[in-house]
């Protein structure tokens, strides 16, 4: 009966219109519920989700900048900084420790165990597995895709050349701060400077840095020195060669330009590679000649000699008596190499004599010993920017006769090739003082100081010119023909 109602109450029904009735009413109530959702996710949790999108693909970094290079005076690099990966790992990622263990350990040479045991047991976010690594471990890390294990961008210091001037340009450590030599004591200026940039990561991971605007660049700064690193070559080519010859256990050179005080050679033997520095010993990599600190001996005499004829107490031809070559005082007893007499001063200086030095250290007497010599430097440190000592120079309260006399010819004293250095340049330059210079652009003291007229240093000078051309001067050894040398011998 039902049945039959049915068919007779829908008895020519279009059923085809209906379904395409019934089809847009599906997707027009679909449609409405996307909209619906749209809105939501637009309108209501639009900013919740932006915010938790850019926690997952933006974020920000501590990102240090290339440290700047250390060139020498025609810009040769003489330290660079290199582009190297390292390994680590952010132990709350790894889902498999046991296979990134067994996995990574071999290539990075360290056992699976003892890996394991590293990031499984750490409660630290962030871990180095293996810094600056070569360019064959970083692919093979690459191309292994293991979660949580990642490769970080960090630059190595270089070399190029080598040995060349190693103890006077350091070294830097592992996080990039120098830890010896120029690479620290300009490391303010070398140094990258740490900034915090944006940071986007793509599907990928990748990462892509957005610097904002007015940053400041993280780049640290290059610094032209004075050397030259040709003269550099030779003064090093010589030093080790005398240094075999003589079968001593160190030496150094200094090769100053007068006129402008610019420092063109720093060498030292032995020699110490930077690129290799944790196989050195510190007693190889110490900058000797700015922070050994060492008695003068005889090259000390021509600055005695010349405060005494500064202060009128000699001349060229004052006579002094050296007591053939033994001199018995109430306290000591001095002696000289060689035996001589009565002597003009000159002579003092040519033949080295302690007596004669020692004698006119007494016309001087202890205060003016004293002033001239730290008027020179000593003492003092310098205003080259290296880690440098400052040598032993006691207040004159602190001397007896017995310090004034030795002093006068380099003993009871102690300083630094840069300060002996710096000295002589005084000598040179007319009596008054000048500054070693090691980097271009720093800028010089501007006060000068008249220490000894210029007709002093001159007959200083030209003691020290007989020293060496003279035939019975103690330096004849360094006479070379064609060449006028003046020197002292130590």
């Amino acid at each position: 009966m039902a049945g039959a109602f049915l068919d007779r109450h829908f008895a020519g029904y279009d059923w085809a219109r209906f379904r395409i009735t019934l089809v847009f009413c599906f997707f027009g109530v679909l449609f409405l519920c996307l909209w619906a959702r749209a809105w939501y996710l637009q309108m209501m949790a639009g900013p919740d989700l932006a915010a938790k999108a850019r926690r997952q693909h933006i974020t920000s970094e501590i990102v240090s900048g290339k440290r700047g290079m250390i060139l020498d005076r025609n810009g040769r690099v003489l330290a660079r900084s290199v582009e190297a990966l390292s390994v680590y790992a952010k132990p709350a990622e790894i889902t498999d420790f046991l296979t990134v263990a067994n996995t990574l350990g071999p290539l990075l040479g360290e056992a699976p165990q003892q890996l394991f045991d590293e990031l499984s047991k750490t409660r630290r976010r962030f871990v180095w597995l293996k810094r600056k690594v070569d360019d064959y471990t970083a692919e093979a890390v690459r191309k292994m895709h293991l979660q949580g294990i990642g490769l970080s961008k960090e630059y190595e210091r270089v070399y190029p050349f080598k040995q060349m001037a190693g103890q006077l340009l350091g070294f830097v450590g592992m996080d990039d701060h120098g830890l010896e030599g120029l690479e620290r004591s300009l490391d303010a200026r070398l140094g990258s400077k740490a900034t915090r940039q944006i940071v986007q990561r793509d599907a990928m991971g990748r990462k892509f840095y957005m610097k904002e605007e007015g940053q400041e660049d993280p780049q640290g700064e290059d610094v032209t020195l004075t050397i030259d690193v040709q003269m550099q070559f030779f003064a090093e080519e010589a030093i080790s060669r005398a240094v075999r010859e003589a079968d001593a256990r160190w030496g150094g050179a200094l090769v100053v330009h007068v006129p402008t005080g610019e420092i063109l050679a720093w060498a030292q033997y032995p020699f110490f590679n930077p690129n290799t520095y944790h196989q050195s010993r510190p007693q190889i990599y110490r900058n000797r000649l700015a922070q050994d600190a060492m008695e003068p001996g005889s090259t000390f005499k021509p600055f005695v000699m010349a405060a005494a004829m500064q202060e009128r107490k000699v001349n060229r031809n004052t006579v002094i008596d050296c007591e053939g070559g033994r001199w018995q005082t109430k306290y000591v007893t001095i002696r000289d190499t060689s035996h001589h007499g009565a002597v003009t001063a000159d002579k003092v200086i040519r033949y080295s004599s302690n007596i004669g030095m020692a004698k006119i250290g007494l016309m001087l007497g202890t205060q003016k010993v004293y002033r001239y010599l730290h008027e020179l430097g000593f003492g003092e440190r310098t205003c080259v920017p290296v880690s440098e000592s400052r040598g032993i120079l006691r207040p004159p309260r602190d001397w007896s006769e017995v310090d004034t006399m030795s002093a006068s010819f380099g003993q009871s004293v102690s300083v630094t090739g840069l300060q002996m250095v710096q000295a002589y340049m005084t000598l040179l330059s007319g009596g008054m003082t000048k500054p070693l210079r090691l980097v271009m652009d720093d800028p010089l003291p501007e006060t000068r100081k008249q220490i000894f007229s210029e007709p002093v240093t001159r007959e200083v000078k030209r003691m020290m010119n007989e020293v060496v051309e003279e035939k019975d001067g103690t330096g004849r050894k360094a006479h070379i023909d064609g060449i006028s040398v003046a020197g002292k011998t130590g």
